[in-house]
């Protein structure tokens, strides 16, 4: 069951407001023509090493903190560079995720932005200050219902795929900076709990992320490659498919995007409470309220300009905690 939940977690902190619109699925890969697949392929590959690779190193160290496994996977200054601009990257995630509810609250359900944020505060909130248990717990059930509700979506036929044109790009480059901006929360979370395993379940959780990624990846990919060109050129073309098929696929779509919007909330909020706790020496419920204060006043930040303009600022935290740990995952195997 540990490796179950360790797995939800991963894959409810991935899967975002922008993978579940199908936007960073057609940016990062759609637009590599026929390209595509394998750069899914290669992203849910590389998810099965960073979270096998990222689970094992945590279980044999016995890692008890974030600044700890930075310290073992990259060491020096490097690690506090590191470390201070994931800590503002979970920050910025759970922002970032909070306008995404108030800006599906007005256009989903017809709700005011401001009160849509404040709402999936108090629910963020809640989790928080429950710590682990509530978001493992929130994350076994809303996971398998993100899945189930993406194979529906993406299950009925709307049309023969068809290619893109190529960009010209590099999907190889493409897959590592989509995975490893999508993976700096990873350690922060899972070195929280306090379920320890062998190599075995490590290894039964990367299975289970590589193969949940690349699953609703590839059905992301195939729906919006189905539809009409009105859906591939939307800023957010999953939902428009689920849009075209109407009636109860609007609704499952709903279900989708509000599970991932609360669960990835969730997983950076725990962080950046973590954090906070570590660096602020605060306690856990002044973290949480300091948390919950800064998203309100981020809130005037719209989701797409959090995507386009401060997203990609974080990559290169990214990229060298994916490879360091690669490397060190390597090394001691």
């Amino acid at each position: 069951m540990k490796t179950i939940k360790k797995a939800c977690v991963f894959i409810g902190m991935v899967v975002g407001a922008g993978f579940a619109s199908g936007r960073e699925i057609t940016d990062y890969f759609l637009i590599y023509g026929e390209k595509w697949k394998i750069g899914i392929l290669l992203s849910s590959l590389m998810f099965f090493l960073i979270s096998f690779a990222v689970t094992d190193i945590i279980n044999r160290k016995k890692i008890k903190s974030y600044t700890e496994y930075l310290s073992v996977v990259i060491g020096g200054k490097t690690a506090v560079f590191t470390e201070w601009i994931s800590g503002l990257f979970f920050f910025t995630m759970f922002f970032a995720m909070t306008a995404a509810a108030g800006s599906a609250a007005e256009e989903m359900f017809g709700v005011n932005y401001r009160v849509g944020v404040a709402v999936s505060l108090i629910i963020c909130a809640f989790v928080m200050s429950n710590g682990m248990g509530a978001l493992e717990i929130l994350s076994v059930v809303l996971v398998p219902a993100l899945i189930i509700g993406i194979a529906a979506i993406g299950g009925k036929p709307v049309g023969n795929p068809r290619i893109l044109a190529d960009c010209g790009g590099s999907i190889v480059l493409s897959s590592i900076i989509y995975v490893s901006y999508n993976t700096i929360s990873t350690a922060s979370v899972i070195v929280q709990s306090e379920d320890a395993g062998g190599k075995s379940d490590s290894l039964i959780t990367g299975v289970i992320c590589g193969a949940a990624m690349g699953f609703m990846g590839i059905v992301i990919g195939n729906a919006i490659l189905s539809a009409s060109d009105n859906v591939i050129n939307s800023q957010l073309p999953f939902s428009a498919v689920a849009s075209s098929l109407g009636g109860i696929y609007n609704a499952v779509y709903t279900l989708v995007f509000i599970a991932a919007v609360f669960t990835t909330a969730v997983c950076n909020g725990i962080a950046a409470v973590a954090f906070a706790i570590e660096k602020i020496h605060i306690n856990r419920r002044r973290a949480v309220t300091l948390l919950i204060a800064s998203a309100a006043m981020f809130s005037v930040i719209s989701f797409s300009d959090f995507v386009s303009k401060i997203y990609p600022l974080f990559g290169l935290a990214g990229v060298l905690q994916m490879l360091n740990t690669a490397v060190c995952f390597f090394k001691k195997n």
